[in-house]
């Protein structure tokens, strides 16, 4: 474990040569008719669904290998609000909550659509908002879908060059419910360590996404010690 995470670390805190930054664009996945590919995620579970301090971990699904092309990971939940609640008395109905993310990272690599000259991204999450709808009949959780949005931030580039909309997340499983979790989805993390982790969680596909990068400029950065990075999230 250690070694995981002095090697993410690693990553954080040094500041890599630049060549150029990704290709400033619209992208869309393959499933609406796009370049880029869609994803599966995880959420690692704090004691329950929806819980503060669940952690998200998704990354890019060709069909056979995860995180080829991009890797989206360590936001976690620090707010959440119901917003609608249809339950009626026999159980059946959807309950819709506003759940907001702290923190996390984005990887990109340039096999991408959108290119670029250096062989990979990485990008500090500004911002990350879920809503999400559950429906239920009675009183049994039957779906969830969720609608993402966020904004990023890239190491050695100007601020928020990039965002996300993802809108159709489908949940397809949990530990609760259908046992340990597949091979073939991104493995629970936990936001403490931000590095992999054992335990509940929920997994499912990440679908229709449109990714804007747009502005992105090169710009003078300053080495941080990581108590400094840990400062930004903690305090």
């Amino acid at each position: 474990m250690k070694a995981v995470i002095v090697i993410l670390l690693s990553v954080l805190v040094s500041v890599p040569a630049l060549a150029g930054p990704p290709n400033n664009g619209t992208y869309t996945s393959t499933d609406i008719g796009g370049t880029m590919l869609p994803g599966r995620y995880s959420e690692y579970w704090f004691g329950a669904p929806l819980a503060i301090n669940n952690t998200l971990n998704e990354q890019s699904w060709d069909g056979a290998t995860l995180g080829s092309e991009w890797h989206w990971y360590c936001p976690w939940i620090t707010a959440k609000a119901l917003l609608v609640d249809t339950v009626n008395g026999l159980g059946n109905g959807q309950k819709i909550w506003r759940v907001t993310y702290t923190g996390g990272f984005c990887w990109l690599s340039n096999t991408g659509p959108w290119g670029g000259t250096d062989p990979t991204y990485l990008a500090n999450i500004s911002n990350w908002v879920a809503i999400v709808t559950e429906t239920y009949a009675s009183f049994v959780e039957v779906g969830t879908v969720r609608n993402h949005t966020a904004s990023a931030t890239f190491t050695g580039y100007n601020s928020e060059c990039m965002s996300i909309s993802v809108t159709n997340i489908e949940k397809t499983g949990d530990t609760a419910n259908d046992g340990p979790l597949p091979a073939d989805y991104p493995v629970f993390w936990d936001w403490f360590v931000c590095a992999p982790a054992v335990g509940s969680g929920e997994w499912g596909d990440v679908d229709s996404i449109t990714f804007v990068i747009t502005g992105c400029e090169t710009v003078g950065v300053q080495e941080k010690s990581w108590g400094s990075v840990k400062a930004l999230y903690r305090d």
